[in-house]
Parts: structure tokens; C-alpha cells; sequence
């Protein structure tokens, strides 16, 4: 990974304390089933996404907004995929992080790292962890190194280990309206649109960068390609980046990051089938 992208990770590195022992977490899923895009019509009655035109994206910061108040106040599942891979396939890093969110903010959260130079969150990959929490009780449990660990930790401080970290800073970068804005934003647009079971779905890719795109991480990443999957009331359902770039030893990787947002209004949460086990187990 990129100096720049290691300096990101870095600023997401949270350490949460679980009695005697801690952990930390620094913070991509796979796109939606393919469909056969047709043109968009240019009918001056079509209704588009707040910040979505015929042509392509004509706000970002609308479109994220849009994204954020579809999810304020709800449950859903954010699930996120990263993978650098090396240009003959090998794999260099993966991270996934789910998190099921309750709307009455209980969560789950799932994570797995694999790849010689994947973030050591949860200590030398590969490992998976899941989080619990109902914000009164914290749980934990760990499996690495052919170990499994269960405990429960001391509630969190401040922010470390709350839904929002889990959410803004470990699977995201920010909350999801300006996740969908940052990812949105370099890059030249266009707008086609899909008939599915469930509605109007309009998929919106591209396949350039803004000439003057402001944001500096995008400088050193080139043939980078975006596509996503916007429904009619402004939900980004999912959307996937992919770019090449160079490692700080001048490697180069390709880079997939992927973002499915499921079970809108419909994500609930309970214990988890080691509640127990984790409840008997001080850190």
C-alpha cells in the first residue's frame, strides 16, 4: 500500500481497552448481482436521485446526503471489502469488516485480515474478530493462530468501540453520506439506468478522473474505474473503486474497494450465539 494510504489507515488505528488486555483496528464487499444497463432516458419527467442527472452525478455532496438521511435512524448492514493484490494475482492484503446495526444502535461487528501486509488489528494475519455490543455490554471474540478467545471488556470511553467507530472511522472513511461523497466526487461520470424486482435502480460508473480533482490521495492512482448502484429515493445500495498504484517499495498493485449497504430497515440484532461464553470471561 501507498505511503498516503498507510498514513490513512494509521489515523483510523483506535485502541480499545478490554480489561487486562487491548486491541486496536484500522480501516472494502463484493458488487450487486450484474444487470444489463440501458441508456437513460432523457425525458424531462424521469425523477433521478437527489444529485444524479442523465449525464452522470451532478452533486456529489446531494447524493451523499441523500445516502446519509436513507440510513439516519434505521437499521442496516455495511459490509466492506479491500484487497490489494500484486499485478501477477497474489494477494498482498484483504480486509473485510461487516457491521450489523440495530436501530436501536445494538451492533455486530465481523472481521477478518489475511495477506502479508494487511493492518495488524487484530495481531498477525490471518485473524477474525467479532464486537458486541448493546451499549451497556462489550464483548469480544478473537480467533488467531488456531486460538479462539472470548471476553467480555470495559465499555469504551469515548469513541473507540461505539457503533459510530465501527461505522465512520473502521468500515468507512467518515460517516456514509461523506463516504459516498469522497468516493464519488474525482471521478467523470455517466448515468444508465436498470429494471429490477424492487424499482429503478440507477447505476452510475465511471471510468476517468477529474483533471482537477481536489483530493490528493487520487494523485498517484491511475486507470481507476467506479460503479454504483443508486436507488430512486438516493440510497447508494453499493458502490465499487478499483485503481493501480505503487507500493513504497514500488510494486505495483491494484487496489478493490467495495461498499454493499443490505437489509435497510430490516438489520436487527440479538446476542450472539457466544454471549455466554464471553460474558464469563473478564479481559
Amino acid at each position: 500500500m501507498t505511503g498516503n494510504e498507510g498514513r490513512q489507515i494509521l489515523v483510523l488505528v483506535v485502541v480499545v481497552t478490554a480489561g487486562c488486555g487491548g486491541f486496536g483496528f484500522s480501516g472494502g464487499d463484493e458488487s450487486s448481482a450484474s444487470v444489463t444497463p440501458a441508456p437513460v432516458p432523457t425525458d424531462a419527467a424521469t425523477t433521478y436521485p437527489a444529485g444524479v442527472g442523465p449525464t452522470g452525478v451532478t452533486s456529489p455532496s446531494l447524493l451523499g446526503s441523500a445516502h446519509g438521511d436513507r440510513l439516519n435512524g434505521t437499521g442496516y448492514t455495511l459490509t466492506m471489502n479491500r484487497t490489494v493484490r500484486y499485478a501477477n494475482g497474489s494477494l498482498r492484503s484483504h480486509l473485510r469488516i461487516q457491521v450489523a446495526l440495530d436501530a436501536n444502535r445494538t451492533y455486530l461487528t465481523d472481521i477478518s485480515v489475511r495477506g502479508h501486509a494487511a493492518p495488524v488489528l487484530l495481531g498477525r494475519p490471518p485473524a477474525t474478530a467479532s464486537f458486541w455490543s448493546d451499549g451497556d455490554t462489550y464483548l469480544r471474540r478473537l480467533v488467531r493462530d488456531n486460538q479462539t478467545v472470548y471476553n467480555e471488556y470495559d465499555p469504551p470511553d469515548s469513541y473507540a468501540g461505539t457503533w459510530r467507530y465501527w461505522v465512520h472511522a473502521a468500515a468507512l472513511n467518515g460517516r456514509p453520506a461523506v463516504d459516498v461523497t469522497r468516493t464519488v466526487a474525482p471521478f467523470h461520470t455517466r448515468t444508465l439506468q436498470s429494471q429490477q424486482s424492487d424499482g429503478t435502480v440507477y447505476v452510475v460508473r465511471g471510468d476517468r478522473l477529474r483533471e482537477n480533482t481536489s483530493s490528493t490521495a487520487w494523485t498517484s492512482r491511475e486507470n481507476a474505474t467506479l460503479v454504483a448502484h443508486v436507488t430512486q429515493s438516493g440510497l447508494v445500495r453499493d458502490y465499487r473503486t478499483e485503481y493501480t498504484t505503487v507500493t513504497d517499495t514500488g510494486e505495483p498493485v491494484t487496489v478493490t474497494r467495495t461498499v454493499r449497504f443490505t437489509a435497510v430497515g430490516n438489520t436487527t440484532v440479538g446476542p450472539p450465539p457466544w454471549y455466554d461464553r464471553a460474558r464469563s470471561t473478564p479481559g
